[in-house]
């Protein structure tokens, strides 16, 4: 159906941290191609349509870790559109298991003047929207926290960088997994919002800064005091906690 997508991704070692799970970008990373793959066949891809998607916000569950060279299907779908914003839903599956979900948000933009493009001005494939999943999802959340500390200063070098040069939503998301200190953590990253509000360019500093807000971890990377993105991320117990009955 060419309202709904399914591709599958294997969990290889590139994937994997020190503590043997799937790191928070390879959900980041299937998610981008699964959108990109999608919108092409559509006939929605920048090369076709000369436009640039940018991702805006995107915010992503699992109710367990991922473990190496588990197969991982994404299913994705566009539940609809609201003002600028195009909307897109994906679920995860191990072994025909639901795992994780995520919901994202997009805008288009054009790309002589990175000016926003209404949807209402492309041309919207027949059978694009899929419905039977449920409404359109209410907007991501903005996020803010009040108290902040230094954690580290990224200079933005030639890995860093995507087709259209600026830092790659999955790249971002791995800068963030540095600023939560990962490598020592117990727990694994069951939830985590990402909102990006400025492109990030080659040899520009990005400083990351970190806190908690409402009892999840914050990190935000910003430029000379301009915010480009900010995270929020919930961690869980690695395995499920047994309950001992009294």
């Amino acid at each position: 159906m060419s309202d709904l997508l399914s591709r599958e991704y294997e969990i290889n070692h590139s994937y994997i941290d020190n503590r043997g799970i799937a790191k928070p970008s390879f959900l980041w990373y299937i998610m981008q191609d699964a959108a990109t793959v999608h919108a092409e066949a559509l006939h929605l891809g920048p090369q076709e349509l000369q436009i640039i998607w940018v991702l805006s916000r995107m915010r992503a569950q699992l109710t367990r870790p991922l473990r190496p060279y588990e197969r991982i299907r994404c299913e994705t779908w566009c539940p609809g559109i609201r003002g600028v914003s195009w909307y897109r839903c994906f679920t995860f599956f191990a072994d025909e298991q639901p795992v994780g979900e995520a919901q994202s948000m997009w805008v288009t933009l054009d790309p002589a003047t990175h000016h926003i493009l209404r949807p209402s001005l492309l041309p919207l494939p027949e059978g694009y929207l899929h419905t039977a999943r449920g409404e359109l999802f209410k907007p991501l959340p903005k996020i803010t926290c009040d108290t902040v500390r230094p954690h580290h200063i990224h200079p933005v070098m030639y890995s860093d960088l995507d087709i259209n040069n600026h830092v790659n939503n999955v790249r971002v998301v791995e800068l963030i997994s540095d600023a939560l200190d990962l490598q020592r953590q117990p727990g694994f990253v069951s939830s985590l919002q990402v909102n990006y509000t400025a492109e990030t360019a080659f040899g520009e500093q990005l400083s990351l800064l970190c806190g908690t807000q409402d009892g999840a971890r914050y990190v935000r990377g910003e430029v000379d005091g301009t915010p480009h993105f900010e995270a929020l991320a919930t961690l869980s117990p690695m395995e499920p906690q047994e309950v001992t009955a009294l």
